[in-house]
């Protein structure tokens, strides 16, 4: 391949599931295209890859379909809530308010368009620990898993009657931004496995590389103060690609990089059985009708900790301890009946659109998925009695953390409470339950209030959980034509941001939480909004070229010499 590209190609940088579509709109709008990245050809599209596939949509026909009455008000609302944005979060604010407006159509209706289809039932997630979450289910599961999404971009992609106009360049790092005068005007690449430098020319370049997810050190350097010091340990879910090295190669020519801090960070992952790479971890959805309980073994209160209702909160429950786990304590048949990964290579089914195993593994369970954990996985442990449970927990930490007295006493009382029937229930994870179980989406997937210490669904399990690395809210500022900001509020000409590489828009449209199915979505909106600006300059949305906003946190450090794309991180 030549070394140089013409001046009017459009450089986009990360091949993630917001580089693929920034690429195929680029394509769409008679644009030439130098697609790069660090990644191997199986490895195209990024985590998105791997991921459950899961958007976050408003007023859909699958909402209406199930009764589900959705407006952008009520969503709207609800965003601004969970997100709590500062003053000063002006474009982030613009950025979320766009997404809710448009997801529907400009998002799932454009997705549709190339094929891609989602599940009738559409799932409840974070409902909030008090109701202050999704007032309604917006979370719309991508028919196939994330895998189908970026099947279906990379189809539409090489279906394209216009596919000779672009170049795609695999194993491939970007070191360097080309800037001339007051614009960027190229970039300089060199390959994965080393090797001389070359220098592309372009008349924009879109970085869509991710976040910081896949730098465990930048992680802790970033970690949120109010969550006390880093985890001594954490788990990868991210792409080592994203390491946050073009957010410093931006903040090194002048660009804003904001709210690095606000990280979504899982509390419910464990190692992964097979793992493929260093510290693999895999963001489970674990039983609801289990105890989550704190290393000593005392169950979280006065408000219990339930998993899939708020993993923010979650995770500053567990972060209260400095050692930074939780266990989880259920039995074989209320992990066969709720246990799930979160990710499209423990959902075959539904990754490879096997409607009727599908629908049997809801309505039978998944005993062969616990029974997988339980022999290959370290993190989880099992026993015919509490005492030898609490045993074999501490084994697995190897620190006698876990009182077994203490244990027996929280395992008692809710089984207890359980016993003396439903018209007596007095504990506000029952409460719950039976909420779940009046949605149709979890019913199937719910245990019928389930003892945990029941002969008759032993063994005992007890899975620890531990905080695993995953998506970046904050990132390199962006208005709303996707132009990279300088802290004074002014565009960088020549420079666009999309997906997480952006804060999935503006530097940070969630805010300080997420409402959930909100990444892949806004790394698909993020992504057509920058090709169209680079195709139509000052079109696509008619907003000032500038709002003066102070950097709220910037990448510091020195600049890393191999800053470069990356497959793009989601989940």
């Amino acid at each position: 391949m030549p070394a140089n590209v013409a001046r009017g190609q459009v450089v986009v940088v990360g091949a993630g599931i917001a580089g693929l579509v920034t690429t195929l709109e680029l394509l769409d709008r008679g644009r030439d295209v130098l697609l790069l990245d660090r990644c191997r050809p199986e490895e195209l599209g990024g985590l998105a890859r791997e991921a459950f596939g899961g958007m976050f949509m408003v007023d859909t026909p699958e909402q209406r379909r199930s009764g589900i009455r959705d407006t952008v008000a009520l969503a709207l609302e609800d965003w601004l809530r969970v997100a709590d944005f500062d003053p000063q979060d002006d474009w982030p604010r613009r950025w979320a308010e766009r997404y809710v407006q448009r997801a529907r159509d400009e998002v799932g209706g454009w997705l549709r368009e190339h094929g891609v289809r989602f599940f009738p039932v559409v799932n409840w997630a974070e409902r909030g620990v008090f109701g202050d979450g999704n007032s309604v289910p917006r979370f719309h599961l991508t028919w196939g898993t994330g895998k189908a999404l970026v099947d279906a971009m990379w189809s539409s992609i090489e279906r394209h009657p216009r596919r000779q106009a672009l170049d795609v360049r695999l194993r491939t790092r970007v070191t360097e931004l080309v800037v001339e005068g007051d614009e960027v005007t190229g970039c300089r690449t060199a390959p994965e496995e080393g090797g001389p430098q070359s220098e592309v020319a372009a008349a924009a370049v879109v970085i869509a590389a991710g976040g910081i997810g896949g730098n465990l050190d930048l992680v802790r350097r970033e970690w949120p103060s109010n969550l006390g010091p880093p985890p001594r340990d954490i788990l990868m879910g991210s792409h080592y690609y994203a390491d946050g090295a073009m957010h410093e190669e931006v903040s090194r020519i002048g660009g804003n990089v904001t709210h690095l801090s606000r990280m979504w960070n899982y509390a419910d992952a464990v190692h992964h059985p097979h793992p493929r790479r260093p510290l693999h971890g895999l963001k489970l959805i674990p039983p609801r009708s289990g105890l989550v309980l704190d290393p000593r073994g005392r169950r979280y209160g006065p408000v219990p900790v339930m998993p899939t209702f708020d993993a923010y909160h979650a995770l500053e429950r567990m972060c209260e301890d400095e050692r930074k786990y939780s266990w989880l304590v259920c039995n074989f048949k209320i992990a066969s009946r709720e246990l799930d990964v979160s990710g499209a290579e423990h959902n075959p089914h539904l990754r490879e659109k096997r409607l009727g195993r599908f629908v049997a593994s809801v309505l039978l369970g998944k005993p062969a998925l616990v029974r997988y954990f339980i022999h290959g996985c370290p993190d989880f442990v099992t026993a015919d009695s509490v005492p030898e449970l609490a045993a074999r927990m501490n084994d697995c930490t190897g620190e006698p953390a876990v009182d077994a007295q203490l244990l027996e006493r929280e395992v008692r009382r809710y089984d207890a409470n359980l016993a003396r029937g439903k018209s007596l229930f007095n504990d506000d994870q029952l409460r719950r339950i039976a909420q779940l179980r009046n949605w149709r989406g979890d019913r199937l997937r719910t245990a019928r209030f389930a003892r945990i210490d029941d002969a008759k669904a032993r063994p005992l399990i007890a899975i620890r959980l531990q905080v695993m690395a995953r998506k970046s809210l904050g990132g390199i500022q962006t208005d709303l034509e996707c132009r990279v900001l300088r802290a004074d509020g002014t565009p960088i000409p020549g420079l666009y941001a999309a997906g997480e590489a952006a804060g999935f828009g503006g530097g940070g449209l969630h805010g300080k939480r997420s409402l959930e199915g909100t990444f892949l979505g806004a790394c698909v909106l993020t992504g057509r909004v920058a090709a169209q600006s680079v195709a139509s300059p000052g079109v696509s949305t008619g907003a000032p070229a500038a709002v003066p906003t102070a950097s709220l946190s910037s990448v510091s450090g020195p600049t890393s010499a191999s800053a470069g794309g990356g497959s793009a991180a989601h989940a």
